[in-house]
């Protein structure tokens, strides 16, 4: 997965996804890896039984669904409604909206809010955005680095890797092999580090600790953003949602307006389905 491979797909110049091989390359390299199929099937039973467990705790999931959709078809039919709407309310609490095109313009407005802050680095927090629109290799391009703090994120980064899965990047890894990424990679791991998941955590957490602390510069997606309200809403279980969003002097938010919502009231809603999938 971490070898570019020459762009043999049907429309030369328009790679996949950030420069990853088409698909039938790809695919044939992952099937023939007998330790990333186990990685796998053990991951995806785990997540699919602990989701069923979870959503069976409400007994209108359905209709919980049904009322997601139609908020979510409301607004994109008022799109232009609450776009306005939300660039309003967020400038009212002192906020900054930038209106970006295509992903070389957002990175671009990153990369020079980043300089205005006078930094070289951001900690970046729910940036799957971000790894669509290659934010991490434009800033190092204009001589900033990104340092991820989602443990899954931060373990691909580590290992030069790119994501596999949009809810759990680092999938495709088992806890010998992160051990081992963390022992290479990783500076301050300690030593005789095992591969037990706390310790594993541990390890990661005192080494962003400083980061954290230290950072001028904040970059985060959005789970939600709110239109009547300015609000961007992060969901999150590591607690360094928490320290991106809070701790940095500048904060910057990079999302999609699909994102939107109308109402923070929208949210009971949704914060009853998205922890629980």
């Amino acid at each position: 997965m971490k070898t570019p491979q020459p762009d043999s797909s049907p429309h030369p110049g328009m790679p996949t996804y950030l420069g990853m091989p088409p698909f039938p390359v790809a695919a044939a390299t992952a099937v023939a890896d007998s330790q990333l199929r186990r990685n796998l099937t053990h991951a995806t039973h785990t997540i699919r039984t602990k989701r069923a467990h979870a959503v069976a705790e409400l007994s209108d999931w359905p209709q919980l669904r049904t009322a997601a959709k139609a908020i979510k078809d409301h607004t994109l039919a008022h799109l232009d409604t609450y776009l306005l709407r939300l660039e309003e309310n967020v400038t009212r609490a002192g906020g900054h909206v930038h209106w970006a095109q295509d992903a070389g313009e957002a990175n671009a407005i990153v990369a020079g809010l980043t300089r205005a802050a006078g930094a070289d680095r951001v900690v970046k927090v729910k940036s799957m955005v971000t790894q669509e629109t290659g934010l991490n290799e434009a800033l190092a391009a204009d001589g900033i680095d990104a340092l991820e703090t989602d443990l899954a994120e931060l373990i691909v980064q580590l290992d030069h890797d790119r994501p596999s899965h949009i809810l759990v990047p680092a999938i495709h890894k088992n806890r010998s092999e992160i051990r081992e990424i963390f022992r290479q990679h990783m500076p301050d791991a300690p030593a005789g580090l095992t591969d037990d998941p706390p310790a594993l955590a541990a390890a990661a957490r005192a080494h962003l600790r400083q980061a954290f602390l230290s950072a001028q510069v904040g970059v985060c997606g959005a789970n939600f953003v709110i239109a009547e309200t300015g609000s961007v809403v992060v969901v999150e279980s590591e607690g360094n949602g928490r320290m991106c969003v809070t701790l940095p002097h500048t904060l910057i938010c990079v999302t999609g307006i699909e994102k939107i919502l109308p109402s923070w009231r929208d949210l009971e809603v949704f914060l009853a389905l998205l922890p629980r999938s």
